[in-house]
């Protein structure tokens, strides 16, 4: 059982650092994107050049909601794991486990 914990802290940890890296990846395209105060007036030129990046935001944008969906789900698979354990755990030494679900 202690190796499966560890097996899945493992997993957490490198769940955390890819959520890290899309952080600081749209974080980039935040500061290169949206470089004029909210209040800002866009000129014509400034109009032009959002509709030439449109199609390049609208792939960023959906390839990190995709990899948002993916991770939220491997989430979901290792608290499920945890749940079990738990309870597996509860079981063997009698306890009503508290967060375990069936």
């Amino acid at each position: 059982m202690n190796f499966e914990i560890r097996n899945m802290i493992c997993d957490l940890e490198v769940l955390k650092e890819k959520l890290e890296d899309i952080k600081m990846t749209y974080g980039w395209f935040d500061d290169e994107y949206f470089t004029h105060e909210p209040n800002h007036v866009l000129n014509r030129n400034e109009v032009m050049m959002h509709g030439v990046k449109y199609h390049e935001h609208r792939i960023h944008n959906t390839q990190t909601l995709d990899l948002m969906t993916m991770y939220l789900e491997q989430f979901d698979r290792l608290i499920k794991k945890f749940h079990e354990i738990e309870k597996a755990s509860c079981e063997n030494f009698g306890e009503e486990s508290q967060n375990a679900q069936l």
